[in-house]
């Protein structure tokens, strides 16, 4: 082997040792990536299902306060016979 086929085998063996180097590196943050993806999707999924459970809870409330809407609607015109009972004038 020649002193230039030594120096280019030498040369490429450097070099594919920097390539595995890298690919190893990658392949490892590669994967911390997909471990956060992983978190941050349940974290999401979390997130979506307390949204939904919060949309629910507003539906609900608003069905309610749309009920007490109506009751004090339909005894609205009864206030003012409620109030002259009180101060003594339904007498």
């Amino acid at each position: 082997m020649t002193e230039l086929e030594k120096t280019l085998k030498d040369a490429l063996l450097h070099m594919e040792g920097e390539l595995s180097s890298a690919l190893t590196t990658q392949g490892k943050a590669l994967e911390e990536q997909r471990q956060t993806l992983k978190i941050l999707q349940s974290a999401l999924n979390d997130q979506e299902e307390r949204i939904n459970r919060t949309n629910g809870d507003l539906r609900a409330l608003t069905r309610r306060l749309h009920d007490l809407g109506d009751v004090y609607r339909s005894l609205e015109p009864l206030l003012p016979l409620l109030h002259g009972i009180l101060s003594g004038n339904g007498r």
